[in-house]
């Protein structure tokens, strides 16, 4: 019997991680991004018990930083990276689009613990704003420690010159858009091949740092986050081709309103020679 309830635990944890993983749980009830609908934003706290946190959280994601009120801090880790090129696929699941590796990419460390690469993906258009402003793009890249804890890089873009990363993936992608997928049932998966992943792992310099949670359902709490300083350019056509892989088509927006502070602190970290976007 002692063995049965280790084993239901095994299970429930494992659950449980998965969910946090997935940055939203596409098992439960299905949430939406309209404002004012009945699954919208303000409204994912009273979809189910499991997504509670999203109506009641303290510590919730995403927020607005504004500069002015961030808390220099010099000690904190550099966050260097180093990416190995892997072999990963593209998940499209009508609320994100997704690239899950097949393997390790590589490490950052946060306040002492380290924290591997297992997944990145995209919000149009962003989800953290700076000093008010809302940016085209967002990518997330999602580290997971040993013990389950979540660690996330976020890179703001801005409409400019396209970006060296997407030109290896331009054709999956246009792949993944002749998918006529029935989101309601399935997902769309694409097989990318081998992705060089060197240009995401440029030195970081300035980030600012907060503890904030999952931007979708459930919403779980105690998420690292490190927004970049320096924000990156993409041409208009790349962002396009990542909306328009969403279920509702290009007019479709997948960015949750910013959330309110509640008393937590932003930090700022800005080492010598780094580069920053914003007036601190």
């Amino acid at each position: 019997m002692a063995s049965s309830r280790a084993a239901v635990v095994l299970l429930v944890t494992a659950a449980s991680l998965a969910v946090a993983l997935s940055h939203g749980d596409e098992a439960g009830p299905k949430y939406g991004y309209v404002t004012g609908s009945s699954n919208g934003p303000e409204n994912w706290g009273k979809l189910s018990p499991e997504y509670k946190l999203c109506g009641e959280g303290k510590k919730q994601s995403p927020i607005d930083i504004v500069t002015k009120q961030a808390v220099s801090s010099p000690n904190l880790d550099s966050l260097t990276r180093t990416y190995s090129a892997i072999n990963a696929t593209f998940v499209n699941n009508g609320h994100d689009i997704l690239m899950e590796f097949e393997g390790k990419v590589g490490t950052i460390t946060v306040n002492g613990k380290v924290y591997s690469f297992v997944k990145l993906h995209w919000h149009m258009p962003s989800e953290h704003t700076i000093n008010g402003q809302r940016f085209p793009l967002e990518l997330h890249l999602v580290h997971k420690s040993d013990n389950g804890d979540l660690a996330v890089i976020g890179i703001l873009y801005q409409y400019g010159a396209p970006d060296s990363f997407y030109y290896q993936l331009k054709n999956k992608l246009t792949e993944m858009s002749k998918d006529k997928c029935n989101f309601a049932e399935e997902d769309s998966h694409v097989a990318a091949g081998l992705v060089h992943m060197r240009s995401l792992q440029k030195r970081t310099g300035s980030y600012f740092r907060y503890t904030g949670s999952l931007t979708t359902p459930p919403c779980t709490e105690n998420v690292a986050w490190n927004i970049l300083g320096k924000v990156r350019q993409i041409s208009k056509e790349q962002v396009d081709l990542l909306t328009s892989l969403l279920a509702a088509g290009k007019d479709a927006g997948r960015a949750r309103p910013t959330q309110p502070l509640n008393g937590r602190t932003v930090q700022f970290y800005n080492p010598p020679n780094s580069t920053i976007s914003f007036e601190m």
